[in-house]
């Protein structure tokens, strides 16, 4: 009896053994990651907005300050007086020497009417002539040294730094303050010098400020040096070519940190992509390879073509898949075509 019951259990787990597999209910969980084209590369560095016109300025001669009219960060017109130097001696000179051209100009006036009446000779006329020009020049130099006293905006700008402070004495060409123009900026950055065959006009250069997130200005080139100087990267500066960056609607300035986005066309990734190896799966063990497209909260099976690996996690791929297009990277080895998903963000 016992021998009639053995063939009745194994066709029972048999059975139970072909039972099919029930698919689970409601949405499935996935991770997706976004299709990259590899025939645009893209690079990201780190910059600094920099000003485009400053200078630090200084006086033409030494003296002690009797006046210095600006603070950091003040705001100043073009031909504010910033600075002044004690102007007595200067002031005395050039009273003297205007003193002196006038008379040789009244000298000259006289000479001028006697030689018309020939009271006088060629050569004296023309001794008084000589005068007469040495005299206007020295006047209208110590003029230009007495106005000189007084240190002037060359643009309207702002103080960014003050190097003294009244009543000090100053030298000739000792930096008083450095000025900014706001209004003129620069982006300014460093790129790794295997890098710098992207700096041609067919790449191209965007600009996002860490104020601005998801706002891109077009940028060019305005200069950059052809070698590392220390060893670091290349200096790069760029110049906001855009017509939609109104200094007015966005407030950058000097010193705020930004972001620059280089895209440039790859000719040998024409037609490859990039998806991560995570996202490749085999159905039914068989040897092709596919993904699952996320189209709305279903996936769509599709069959893909590899060319080759990138880093140890990356897949090129010439076709199954398009540019921008999202594939499930976590979650995908027990999805069916047509299944719903729910995408995790996290």
């Amino acid at each position: 009896m016992n021998g009639k019951l053995i063939p009745v259990v194994l066709l029972v787990t048999l059975v139970a053994c072909k039972k099919p597999m029930v698919q689970e209910q409601g949405p499935r969980p996935v991770k997706v990651t976004e299709v990259t084209a590899l025939n645009v590369v893209e690079k990201s560095f780190s910059g600094i907005v920099a000003p485009d016109q400053f200078s630090d300025l200084a006086f033409k001669m030494s003296g002690p300050l009797v006046s210095l009219n600006v603070d950091a960060g003040q705001k100043v017109k073009t031909g504010q007086v910033i600075a002044e130097i004690d102007p007595q001696d200067f002031k005395w000179d050039y009273e003297a020497k205007k003193a002196s051209y006038q008379t040789a100009q009244a000298q000259l006036q006289r000479a001028e009417k006697l030689l018309s009446k020939q009271a006088i000779s060629r050569q004296e006329y023309e001794t008084s002539q000589a005068a007469y020009s040495n005299a206007k020049a020295a006047y209208e130099n110590s003029l230009n040294t007495y106005e000189q006293t007084k240190l002037r905006a060359p643009f309207d700008g702002f103080i960014a730094k003050k190097y003294v402070e009244n009543y000090q004495k100053v030298q000739t060409g000792q930096a008083i303050v450095s000025l900014i123009n706001p209004k003129k900026l620069l982006i300014q950055f460093t790129m790794p010098e295997n890098n710098v065959i992207y700096l041609t006009d067919s790449h191209k250069l965007f600009v996002e400020f860490d104020t601005y997130k998801g706002v891109y200005f077009k940028t060019k080139i305005k200069d950059y040096v052809e070698a590392s100087p220390d060893g670091t990267g290349v200096p790069v500066w760029l110049y906001i070519d855009d017509p939609k960056f109104d200094l007015d609607k966005y407030k950058v300035a000097v010193g705020f940190s930004c972001r620059v986005i280089l895209k440039a066309e790859n000719e040998e990734f024409m037609a490859a992509n990039l998806i991560p190896l995570s996202a490749i799966v085999s159905p039914d063990d068989s040897k092709e390879k596919g993904v699952f497209v996320v189209k709305g909260d279903q996936v769509e099976y599709r069959p893909i073509k590899e060319d080759g690996l990138v880093g140890t996690d990356g897949v090129i791929v010439s076709s199954g898949v398009a540019a921008g297009e999202k594939v499930v990277s976590a979650g995908a080895t027990r999805l069916v075509n047509g299944q719903q998903v729910k995408i995790l963000t996290d």
